[in-house]
């Protein structure tokens, strides 16, 4: 007999079947094993491998085509079903075009949710209207009223060196003129302005180091400006008014209501003022300043600015000008705008911040709006490249001081200590340097000589400015500062990051103007509106002069003097000849008509009528919202989906079983190979050290684990020995039955085919098949 053939079937025993009811139920064979008695004792490690594969294999495939069957999503089970291989490749391109639809539609649906559109909404808010403040500036003053530059530099001998130093620096600002240009004395002439404007930029620091010297009281006050005052059809006074110092204009005063509510609308209503502009008055000197830095394209007048109540003015960039002897009517319209704060349009809540004004030295609070953001980054963004801060006002977070270094404070006023000392070693140097000796540079009193200096030429000047740079290392590295920023407050401000403010509020006005007084006297009326505003003025005065004799006993060196009376009195008028009882109605003359024509000149130069009403008391509110959220785009993908593919929520749950299954599936495939190979490493450690591993494992072993290693009656425990016990996963698979596919949705059906197959291991047909399987092999 040959060696593996097969006994006779007389003589051939009668035993219990052991093959492998996975090979018997399935029809499955591993071809290359060994069929006869030895194969059905212990299996192979790679049969039994391959017939659990094939099983889970078709497992699979049988949940995948029952999916397409079972599914609500179109197209899926007209593809598996079909047999017929051109109309399964029709609806497979079906499918498929189907789901790229599906895609492309997705993606531009969530591509504008993330686009975060928005709309807006117009809503109108009645009998709500708030009312601004309201800034005005004069702006041909040029900073210098009530006390005069030429006397502020002569007060004393450090202040005219301070000043004098300050504006042979501001010569190195200038170019050299070319002789051989077409215009050398226009460059000569501007380069004068630019040193006259940054010296008196520095002179404004003095203010740090000599406390009777303050540019704020330098310029106009509210009492040299107001004659007449009326809110909301009632009386108001100079309370109402708050300083703002502006760095080109000197001080401006913002009207502050004490109660914002307006009862109604109309150009009666609102605020009436009637303003005096001292820099038209004739009779007013014009300071030194002001003489050369004037361009000729200024406009007599004032600068009028309407903005949110408790928020920085802007006369110079969102101002109208009102010129003198004109009404001008403003009428307002409130605009709140609510924005919506998205990720891609980002907005910032309202709130309010402290900025330190080092001029006025006071901090106030302000209300945060974007262009304060964008004057504040700009600032910050010069002091980052040059080194120091521009004039302005400094944000502060403390309510104090900050300790800024200025870009105009060439000479270091602010450090009172060390200026003293460094004005001594100017004035040597001037004295005793060979270079600038013969320059004449020194007066007999010991003072820097300004005069000597502006007839010297223009070239020695240039030079003059280039000496005190490199003999002061000091002054030259504040001089390079102020080089470096310049530029930048020249360009203008670059694109900014700030996020605007998400509730603010503005106000649109319409501008009316018209001649006031009336031009002459020849229209009917003129002399008695004439009458009324010279009776007007003439209380003024004489209120303005008790306030100011009250101020007076409280502060002895305060100036009575004030803009007004200094007028009237130059022009030498007097208008008690222009009041009422001087008045003949019948003849619609005066007694001295004249006199009040002067008066009425006098007026209609220099003053000037302001009127700001609400147009409407109904704010209209600008709302806007996301338009399109998150239900949106839940509502519109469905719509696609069921568009497409004919998809929904059930069917998705769906799609989530089936995705779970096939990932089970391989999950369980990928561990069952990192299994098998911890497997075989374990066993070939094993061969090479026998004795070791079996006795290490012994110890490692609990007692239940060992009575499980005993041979079991089960025909497959040499495999699960083999397997199992040098892999170290005894107790991952100690309760279950390796032959088993565990897959939770086919488990009962799976349990009831095994245990059908093995009802019929002890049939003889069985053992025949086992010959017929061996023979094969």
């Amino acid at each position: 007999m040959k060696l593996g053939s097969d006994p006779p079937m007389s003589i051939r025993p009668h035993r219990k079947s052991t093959m492998n009811p996975l090979t018997e139920s399935f029809g499955l064979r591993c071809d290359g094993g060994d069929c006869t008695s030895s194969f059905v004792d212990s299996t192979t490690n790679d049969c039994e491998r391959k017939l659990r594969h094939h099983h889970r294999q078709r497992m699979l495939y049988t949940n995948l085509h029952g999916f397409a069957g079972r599914t609500s999503a179109h197209g899926l089970g007209r593809f598996f079903a079909q047999q017929v291989p051109w109309l399964r490749l029709l609806w497979g391109c079906v499918v498929l075009g189907a789901v790229t639809g599906l895609t492309l539609h997705t993606y531009k649906q969530i591509s504008l949710f993330r686009a975060y559109p928005v709309s807006s909404t117009t809503r109108l808010l009645t009998n709500q209207f708030t009312f601004p403040d309201v800034t005005f500036c004069d702006p041909l003053m040029k900073k210098f009223l009530t006390l005069n530059s030429d006397s502020l530099r002569t007060e004393s001998r450090e202040i005219s060196d301070y000043f004098t130093a300050s504006y042979m620096l501001g010569y190195g600002f200038a170019s050299t003129p070319d002789s051989s240009g077409p215009h050398p004395k226009q460059e000569e002439s501007a380069g004068r302005v630019k040193a006259i404007k940054i010296a008196y930029a520095s002179f404004e620091h003095a203010v740090h180091s000599w406390p009777k010297f303050n540019m704020s009281a330098a310029s106009a006050r509210i009492y040299d400006m107001l004659i007449y005052c009326q809110y909301n059809q009632e009386r108001c006074s100079e309370a109402n008014f708050t300083v703002f110092y502006h760095r080109g204009y000197g001080n401006c005063f913002s009207f502050k209501a004490d109660s914002r509510s307006i009862k109604s609308s109309g150009v009666e209503k609102g605020l009436v003022l009637i303003l005096y502009s001292p820099s038209v008055d004739v009779k007013q000197s014009i300071d030194y300043y002001s003489e050369i830095v004037t361009t000729g394209l200024e406009t007599g007048g004032l600068r009028v600015a309407v903005h949110q109540k408790d928020t920085i003015p802007y006369p110079g960039e969102y101002g109208i000008n009102s010129p003198s002897g004109m009404q001008t009517v403003l009428a307002l319209s409130q605009v709140q705008t609510n924005l919506a704060d998205t990720p891609t349009k980002r907005c910032e809540a309202r709130t309010n911040f402290q900025a330190f004004d080092h001029l006025l030295d006071t901090v106030q609070v302000y209300d945060r709006q974007l262009a304060d953001c964008t004057t504040f980054e700009h600032l910050k963004s010069v002091q980052e490249k040059c080194g120091c801060t521009i004039e302005g006002l400094v944000k502060t977070h403390s309510g104090r001081r900050p300790d800024e270094d200025y870009c105009h404070d060439l000479l270091g006023a602010q450090d009172t200590k060390q200026l003293p000392k460094l004005l001594s070693e100017i004035n040597q140097f001037f004295q005793r340097d060979l270079l600038v000796s013969n320059m004449s540079l020194i007066e007999k009193s010991g003072r820097l000589s300004l005069r000597t200096f502006s007839r010297l030429a223009y070239t020695d000047r240039l030079r003059v400015a280039e000496l005190l740079s490199s003999k002061f290392p000091v002054i030259g590295r504040r001089l390079n500062r102020l080089k470096c920023a310049l530029p930048h407050l020249r360009t203008g401000r670059k694109p900014s990051s700030c996020l605007n403010i998400c509730n603010y509020t503005t106000y649109d006005f319409s501008v009316f103007q018209s001649r006031w007084p009336d031009p002459n006297f020849q229209i009917r009326g003129a002399r008695i509106r004439l009458a009324r505003i010279a009776a007007m003025l003439k209380s003024r005065i004489k209120e303005i002069d008790t306030n100011l004799l009250r101020l007076r006993a409280v502060n002895p060196a305060f100036d009575t003097n004030h803009a007004l009376n200094h007028s009237i009195a130059y022009h030498g008028v007097n208008l008690s000849e222009c009041l009422d009882d001087r008045l003949n109605k019948s003849l619609d003359r005066f007694d001295s008509d004249e006199h009040c024509q002067q008066v009425h000149s006098i007026i209609r130069q220099s003053f000037l009528q302001l009127r700001v009403y609400p147009k409407t008391l109904t704010v209209r509110q600008l709302y806007e919202e996301r338009s399109y959220e998150l239900v949106n785009l839940f509502s519109d993908l469905g719509g696609i989906m069921g568009l497409w593919i004919g998809v929904s929520v059930v069917t998705l749950c769906e799609f989530g079983e089936i995705s779970l299954i096939v990932a089970s599936y391989y999950v369980r495939l990928l561990i069952r190979r990192l299994a098998l190979a911890l497997g075989t490493r374990a066993l070939l450690w094993a061969e090479e050290k026998p004795e070791l591993n079996q006795k290490s494992q012994q110890n490692r072993l609990s007692k239940r684990q060992r009575e499980r290693q005993k041979p079991q009656k089960a025909d497959n425990q040499p495999f699960r020995q083999q397997r199992l016990g040098s892999s170290g996963r005894q107790k991952l698979f100690s309760n279950r039955d390796p032959n088993r596919y565990w897959q939770p949705r086919l488990r009962h059906g799976l349990d009831r085919s095994l245990n059908s197959v093995k009802a019929e291991v002890d049939n003889e047909e069985v053992s025949k098949r086992f010959s017929i399987i061996r023979l094969a092999l």
